[in-house]
């Protein structure tokens, strides 16, 4: 059984130290991210890798979540499974931030001795991950169900019309 993550953790000082976690967190504690979720049930689980490389600390990590987000169509839950990897270095300000390498997204942390929120690092990257319309593989409301039968229904009526100049067709 994996063990529950921490809240709070020294990101540059793990880096410098190189440090691995594995564990869980409970997806209905990670508000922003039930703003668009149906359910907050279930736990998201997460391995993540703190080192250095050179002058710069970074973070790798690995989430993975079911979710249940909202169908934009029909209202319903869409389960959605992420899996994701992710490249952070951690910087401190705007002028670190320009000189990382374009292998790792910026992460801002405060001053090396202060501790950082986990659950708010890992919500960014789930919100990242998501899409930006959920909604069903297939025709799921009403609405289109309707609006599909209606188009096959004009294009029978089309068919079935009789052509207008076939007046014409008599006259020569």
């Amino acid at each position: 059984m994996m063990q529950t993550l921490p809240v709070y953790l020294n990101f540059a000082q793990k880096a410098k130290i190189g440090f691995e976690i594995q564990g869980k967190w409970p997806i209905k504690r990670l508000k922003r991210l039930n703003e668009v979720l149906l359910s907050d049930q279930g736990d998201i689980e997460a391995d993540l890798k703190f080192d250095r490389a050179g002058p710069i600390p970074f973070i790798t990590g690995h989430i993975t979540a079911e979710l249940q987000l909202k169908c934009q169509r029909c209202m319903q839950a869409v389960p959605y499974s992420v899996d994701i990897n992710f490249k952070l270095g951690l910087v401190q300000n705007d002028a670190h931030m320009k000189k990382l390498p374009d292998e790792y997204e910026p992460c801002l942390v405060k001053e090396e001795d202060d501790n950082n929120h986990l659950p708010d690092m890992l919500e960014d990257e789930l919100i990242l991950a998501l899409p930006l319309v959920a909604m069903h593989d297939y025709d799921c409301s009403d609405y289109l169900q309707q609006h599909k039968s209606e188009q096959q229904n004009e294009v029978n009526s089309v068919e079935e019309k009789e052509n207008p100049f076939s007046v014409l067709k008599d006259l020569l």
